[in-house]
């Protein structure tokens, strides 16, 4: 590994069906770890009743269509009427980028980064799911469209991951993804020092 390559950022993609918990990891981490930088998604779907105005980057479809068209997005997706999209990340340095996208989104980051590490979040049950979507806002019928796709999506995820996280306690969730992320960069750190 070349000594650029050892101070390109990792891409840490933390991925999994609606529900799972992936918003509660992230933020946690996000918390516990100053070198990781959230690369925030945009989102055409209106903003939920008390959801962060920082949840995404919310934008009219129009918004959207232009900076998809230039390019602008590193993964971009279509769920039920609304899209989602990852901006092509400019991450502040020395830091790591975190993307908290789904798993079609996964997939292509590693389509386009190899190199990007998957961690699957998984809820603890199909109620547990359920219950969080409903705690967040989400209406029955968009619950049960989630619900229906997170068979598919968490059988695709599982293929890609690089680790599986179930989400039953945060702390721990947490701290395992946390131990995943510093094993990365100590990987890292020796592939350079054998070069150099």
């Amino acid at each position: 590994m070349s000594t650029a390559e050892s101070h390109r950022p990792l891409t840490i993609v933390i991925s999994g069906a609606g529900g799972a918990g992936k918003g509660a990891i992230v933020d946690s981490l996000l918390k516990r770890d100053p070198g990781l930088w959230l690369s925030r998604s945009w989102t055409t779907r209106p903003r939920r009743r008390g959801e962060s105005p920082d949840a995404y980057r919310f934008v009219t479809p129009e918004e959207f269509e232009e900076k998809l068209r230039s390019g602008g997005f590193l993964e971009w997706n279509q769920f039920f009427e609304h899209r989602y999209g990852t901006p092509r990340p400019e991450v502040p340095e020395g830091r790591d980028v975190v993307l908290e996208i789904d798993v079609q989104g996964a997939i292509q980051v590693r389509g386009v980064d190899p190199e990007a590490a998957v961690i699957l979040v998984l809820p603890p049950s199909r109620e547990e799911q359920r219950r969080r979507m409903a705690h967040r806002g989400d209406d029955d019928v968009h619950i049960a469209k989630r619900l229906a796709k997170s068979d598919a999506e968490e059988s695709l995820g599982m293929e890609l991951a690089d680790l599986v996280v179930v989400n039953d306690d945060l702390d721990r969730a947490v701290t395992e993804v946390q131990e995943f992320i510093e094993d990365l960069r100590e990987r890292r750190r020796h592939g350079a020092d054998r070069e150099g």
